[in-house]
């Protein structure tokens, strides 16, 4: 869920350059009437190592709408999807900024779902915003897209040239995982972590954050080093890290990496270093890609996750489930839920615009109301900054190589690593 390497940071630094090409709307033109036939746009991978997520979300959505019969009062509703992916199945920046302009320079564009990696939304939103188009995303968990917490130089202001807000995100972002990783650290009696940091600069501030909630839980903090992982191979050896890791006598070891071959090379090297110490991951890490190439890793790895088990959630939930095998014979899977949520969202923007739902300053202002929300991933509020209030995560386990849902985890129960959750 989370941009690596480079090339996202490069992205993120052209945007102001992206923008000139994007087609953006000026206010005055993104604030006139568009017409009875309006369109969503949504931008996934959607091919590649996450398309099983990605194929998900998009279900979601497209199931949001079909229960509206396509339809919100008098205005009809057409949801376009578009791939963010290049040619190896990982979204490209070039890509993500040309399903921005395409979406832009629509004069039907009602709103866009999107996009699912930090670092694409990064590229798509500063374009939107200038359009004035309200954005969804079901993920990209990045602080920075919200928050000035623990964020990049810049952030959250380089993504909203307009100074206003038009991105809502419904993952719980960061600072939530950051308190749900303590949360596992408090049940599982941990006194002392290391924390390794990929590099990369969307998933930096996560390992940030949870060593200063991890120190507020009066856990000891015995190190923290950057690690790159976006390059690395399975044949690639870590020694310096693993040794000191080794050498500070932690309990556990968290580290925020994605799913990519390096990482379960680190993992694997930190297990053989020491059998006894708990791995902890993130949820880019909660798929058999990476749990099954891990060995014997597996018993001692924990991976946080904002997928609870299907019997976790409602009745309205388990209905979504219920269609989706109807519909489109897939298995569900609580991303369903979150691309149903984000379409709900936007139809429920678009519905408290009233005669207005074809302007897209109304639907913006209807969206940010802050009025609660029955959803399909409960009851919730949208906050000012973009973020909500759902809170709701997970631990996996891994059994038979492949992520298995453990117990959900209380992030909002006062404890001291409950800092930064709206």
């Amino acid at each position: 869920m989370r941009a690596r390497g480079l090339l996202p940071l490069l992205a993120a630094c052209l945007t102001p350059l992206l923008l000139a090409g994007c087609g953006g709307a000026s206010s005055s033109e993104a604030s006139s009437p568009i017409g009875k036939h309006l369109r969503v746009y949504t931008s996934l991978p959607l091919q590649g190592p996450l398309v099983s997520q990605t194929q998900a979300v998009l279900d979601g959505e497209r199931l949001a709408l079909a229960d509206a019969h396509d339809r919100v009062g008098r205005f009809r509703i057409e949801l376009i999807p578009l791939d963010d992916a290049g040619p190896t199945g990982v979204w490209e920046p070039s890509v993500t900024a040309a399903d921005a302009k395409i979406a832009d320079k629509d004069a039907k564009t009602i709103a866009y779902i999107g996009d699912y990696d930090s670092g694409a939304t990064a590229v798509s939103l500063p374009a939107n915003n200038v359009a004035g188009i309200l954005q969804v995303s079901a993920m990209s968990p990045y602080i920075g897209l919200t928050s000035s917490f623990e964020a990049g130089q810049g952030d959250p202001e380089r993504f909203y040239p307009t100074g206003k807000r038009t991105f809502i995100r419904l993952l719980p972002g960061d600072a939530v995982q950051a308190a749900a990783q303590v949360a596992l650290m408090l049940r599982l009696h941990v006194r002392s972590l290391y924390v390794l940091a990929d590099g990369e600069p969307f998933g930096a501030p996560l390992a940030s954050i949870v060593a200063s909630d991890a120190r507020r839980a009066g856990i000891q903090v015995n190190g923290e080093q950057t690690v790159e992982l976006a390059r690395a191979t399975a044949e690639t050896t870590f020694t310096g890290q693993v040794e000191q890791v080794a050498e500070s006598g932690a309990e556990a070891v968290f580290v925020n990496g994605d799913a990519g071959a390096g990482t379960a090379a680190l993992w694997k090297q930190l297990h053989a270093a020491d059998p006894s110490l708990l791995l902890l991951g993130v949820d880019t890490m909660a798929n058999a890609s990476f749990t099954s190439a891990i060995g014997s890793a597996a018993h001692q790895t924990y991976l946080t996750s904002p997928a609870l088990s299907l019997s976790s959630y409602d009745a309205a939930a388990k209905r979504v489930f219920n269609e989706i095998a109807k519909r489109f014979h897939a298995a569900p899977s609580p991303y369903d839920l979150y691309g149903y949520a984000a379409m709900e969202l936007v139809l429920s923007s678009i519905r408290r615009a009233g005669r207005h739902g074809d302007d897209r300053a109304a639907v913006l202002a209807g969206a940010f109301a802050g009025h609660e929300l029955d959803s399909v991933l409960g009851r919730y509020a949208v906050l000012p900054d973009g973020e909500t209030t759902i809170t709701r995560y997970g631990v996996d386990r891994i059994a038979g190589g492949a992520p298995v849902f453990w117990r959900e985890l209380n992030v909002t129960d006062g404890s001291p690593y409950y800092q930064h959750v709206p």
